[in-house]
């Protein structure tokens, strides 16, 4: 009886670790795949450059990520005549400050 509990807790620890061995095997090979293609997206920038000045170029604007413009918001545009003093004055404290 003592024997098969120990067969089964060997079965538990071996499923275990066999588990964990696949899991580790799944992850390198995802990090390969990630690797793979960086080292062909270089391969190709290569291929395509005509000079190492035209490599460098192609390797750097991976790199850089495209800048976003900015957001213009319109501006609120009240005739004067239609603003009374206070709130004239109140709107360049705004715009001021």
């Amino acid at each position: 009886m003592a024997y098969i509990l120990e067969s089964e807790e060997f079965n538990t620890m071996t499923e275990i670790i066999l588990g964990l061995i696949i899991t580790a095997l799944l992850v390198i090979l995802a990090w390969e795949k990630n690797e793979n293609k960086k080292e062909r997206a270089r391969f190709i920038n290569a291929l395509i450059a005509r000079t190492p000045e035209q490599f460098r170029d192609l390797e750097l604007t991976e790199k850089v990520k495209p800048i976003q413009p900015p957001v213009k918001t319109e501006a609120e545009f009240i005739p004067e005549s239609e603003v009374s003093d206070k709130q004239f004055e109140e709107l360049i404290k705004r715009e001021v400050a």
